[in-house]
Order: structure tokens, then C-alpha cells, then sequence
């Protein structure tokens, strides 16, 4: 396809009412924003590319740490990471953590474990703490950035995070990607990785729709992964059956697209891969031969393979950590894709994507 027909099949829905759409991609270290305007060629769109959350709380968290204040930790569930690795550090120094309910869940679905920690779970913060508050999407934040250039904050958004499911007595890896299996054997079409209303034990997605309905937005939430495949689907030069993979800061994720749907999937850890144990992977996964175990024991989250097509006739990859691996040569015949000429908004081209098609007015 063309890059004039890509960016035809993206930017002209079937009617003109499409309105003002914002998509956010909350990743591990960045989160990155699109406004999508029918009227605003890609190219025109305003774009921010903006600290994670969990940065930022755990760059909170560190402030406090370093005048040696105790915190109060209230909000919604978000992503660890960064904001848990600063949670230990601030206990690790003698300091008090306190924490409501939902925001105790970020560090761990199991409460008690974060007990055990020494996190003290309670509704109301004590005197002469740092309240600090936890959510993966700050809309007053993201008003005052718009309101500086005169601009509005838009009534409809689309965000992925990374979503491991409710696992408090199980490895997260495995709820994790028992999700994806399902989705991947109910046909692995975009629309059913994308959410309205997600479902009861994707705790992060749901935190997230309750905090945009709160404020009064339509939302519409995916998991970080499935957005950036399918929207790296959107560069000119993809062509099925493709492999496209995404090298986050967190996670590696693999998959085989085929009649526009995924059909096969694996995922790892971005820390404990290399370019020949990447290499192993992904030709065992090529051939139709990776078993989930064998990502699993390895430390990653596993793979599911529904079907696998003869051949690869395109090769893409994506994220912020994928040059790692595309000058070591351990993906042959690879491209960056970059849709829109972008790598950073990926995400959120799958995002954008997701909406339109939900909506019936993608063509």
C-alpha cells in the first residue's frame, strides 16, 4: 500500500461527525499523546511525548524520600514500575508509607503482601504526610497543558496501558497472558482487544474508565501491547502475513498478523532478552514451534500460537527499545516502523484505529 492510500484509509472515516480524539499510550518510561482531528493531516496533529506516570509519582516519591517525609499514597490503581521501586527505597530508608485500598494495589493485587512490606493500608492520611496521588491519566494536568495554547481538552479518549489482570495468588505473567490467549482464539481481530467496559480483572483498565467517566469522558482503553502491533500495521511498507514486534522499556511483544488479525503471540521481558536469545525465540516462533512454557520458564509471559502462515512477507518493529536489537542484526530483514512518520505514536495509531472501528467509521 501506499503512503498517500495509508494515509487515505486512516484519516477519511465514512461520514464527517468524527469528533475530537485524544489517545494516550501510558508506557514505562513515556506517555505519549495524539489529538486526532478529521480536519488535521497526521503530519499537523499536535502530538506530546510527556513522563510516564509512574515517573512521575516515583520522582514524588524520591522528593519526599530526600527530605525525609513520610507519604500518603491515595488514587485509583496505576502501573508500578518506577513508583513501586520507589516505594521500597522510601521504606528501605526508615520512612512511613501509607497507602488508601486502590492505591496499595498498584504495588500488589495481593493487600497483604504490601502489608508485609510495611505499607499501612488505611482511608485517611495522617497528620504531616505527603499526600501524594496515584493514577495513570491526570486530566487537570492535561487541561492546563491544553488551555496554554488555547486549545481544549477533548470529551473522547483512547488509552492503552499495560495490564497484567487481578493475580493475587497467582504469577501476574500467567493472568496476563491467559487474557491475551482468549482474545487471541475469540478471532484476534482489533476491536476485541479494545474496551467500552473493561473486563472486572483488567484492574488497571478499569481504574483508568472510572477515573475518565468521573471527570465526565468517554473512554475507550486497550492493553499497551495489542495498540502498538496494530498500529505499526499502519506504516506503508507493512504486508501480510507480517511479524511485527514491539521492544518496550518493560515488555518484548511478538505477534504474526494475518488478514488483519492476530494470530500468534509471545511475550517477553525486555531486560532479560539479548539478540541471540531474541533470535531463538523468534525463529522457533516463525516456524509455528515456541511453546508457551518455554517463554514462561524463561521468565517472560508466554506464547500462543493459533495458526501460522507459510511465510512472513514484512518484518516491523517498534519501541522506544527497539534499536537494541535492529543494529545487532538478530532480526533479519526488519524495518522501524513508523507510521505517519512517527515511531513514538504507535500506540496510539492502534488506539485512534480501535475507536474509529468501534464506532463503524473506519474504512
Amino acid at each position: 500500500m501506499t503512503l498517500e492510500a495509508e494515509k487515505d484509509k486512516i484519516f477519511l472515516p465514512m461520514n464527517n461527525q468524527v469528533m475530537p480524539i485524544l489517545a494516550i499510550d501510558v508506557g514505562a518510561g513515556t506517555q505519549d499523546l495524539l489529538l486526532y482531528d478529521e480536519e488535521t493531516p497526521l503530519e499537523g496533529s499536535c502530538k506530546m511525548i510527556l513522563p510516564s506516570p509512574t515517573i512521575i509519582v516515583a520522582n514524588r516519591i524520591n522528593q519526599a524520600s530526600a527530605f525525609c517525609r513520610d507519604i500518603f499514597l491515595i488514587g485509583p490503581t496505576m502501573g508500578g514500575g518506577a513508583c513501586t521501586s520507589a516505594v521500597r527505597s522510601h521504606l528501605a530508608a526508615g520512612l512511613r508509607v501509607y497507602a488508601t485500598t486502590s492505591a496499595a494495589a498498584t504495588i500488589n493485587d495481593n493487600l497483604e503482601m504490601v502489608s508485609e512490606m510495611g505499607v499501612i493500608i488505611q482511608e485517611e492520611p495522617p497528620e504531616s504526610t505527603e499526600v501524594i496521588h496515584t493514577c495513570d491519566i491526570d486530566i487537570p494536568a492535561l487541561r492546563n497543558a491544553f488551555q496554554l495554547f488555547d486549545m481544549t481538552l477533548p470529551n473522547d479518549m483512547a488509552v492503552a496501558v499495560q495490564d497484567h489482570g487481578y493475580s493475587p495468588y497467582k504469577s501476574n505473567r500467567m493472568v496476563r497472558f491467559e487474557h491475551f490467549a482468549r482474545t487471541i482464539r475469540a478471532g484476534g481481530y482489533l476491536e476485541a482487544f479494545a474496551y467500552r467496559e473493561p473486563p472486572q480483572a483488567m484492574t488497571r483498565m478499569l481504574a483508568v474508565s472510572s477515573y475518565l467517566e468521573a471527570h465526565g469522558l468517554t473512554s475507550l482503553l486497550m492493553d499497551t501491547g495489542p495498540a502498538a502491533i496494530f498500529g505499526a500495521s499502519k506504516d506503508p511498507r507493512y504486508e501480510e502475513p507480517a511479524l511485527i514486534i514491539n521492544f518496550g522499556n518493560s515488555h518484548t511483544i511478538a505477534s504474526i498478523l494475518c488478514d488483519g488479525c492476530i494470530t500468534a503471540l509471545f511475550e517477553h521481558h525486555t531486560s532479560q532478552l539479548n539478540p541471540k536469545r531474541l533470535r531463538y525465540f523468534v525463529d522457533k516462533f516463525c516456524l509455528g514451534k515456541l511453546e508457551n512454557h518455554e517463554v514462561f520458564d524463561d521468565g517472560g509471559h508466554g506464547a500462543h500460537i493459533e495458526c501460522q502462515p507459510e511465510g512472513i512477507m514484512s518484518t516491523l518493529v517498534t519501541g522506544p527499545r527497539r534499536d537494541l536489537f535492529l543494529t545487532s542484526g538478530a532480526i533479519k530483514g526488519a524495518v522501524a516502523a513508523a507510521p505517519g512518520g512517527d515511531m513514538m505514536i504507535t500506540g496510539c495509531m492502534g488506539l485512534l484505529e480501535a475507536w474509529l472501528k468501534k464506532d463503524g467509521l473506519w474504512r
